[in-house]
């Protein structure tokens, strides 16, 4: 789970636009509540900021241009025991 978020990173950013059924990509929100930029002259920051206002998630700009999200009112952080009972519970529903 934590240990591996940049592998989740690095897989979504070679994920195919036409992935079926979609991949919420644009939900994967840096630790510190910022949306990572894809570098110079790209639009994958503006891009997911678009796809997160669109879910009604509120977003802020910084006088720097990078976009921030308010982890306390947006993110997901459950338990060691609730992420164990989904996993499980998805384990037993491939049997």
């Amino acid at each position: 789970m934590p240990n591996h978020s940049r592998h989740v990173g690095q897989a979504l950013k070679f994920l195919p636009e036409n992935t079926n059924p979609p991949i919420p990509w644009h939900r994967v929100i840096g630790s510190s509540g910022t949306i990572s930029s894809r570098g110079p002259g790209t639009d994958g920051a503006r891009r997911q900021r678009d796809a997160l206002e669109a879910e009604g998630v509120e977003i802020t700009e910084r006088s720097t241009g990078e976009f921030r999200v308010d982890l306390g009112q947006y993110g997901w952080f459950p338990s060691v025991a609730e992420f164990r009972a989904e996993h499980e519970q998805e384990l037993a529903g491939d049997a």
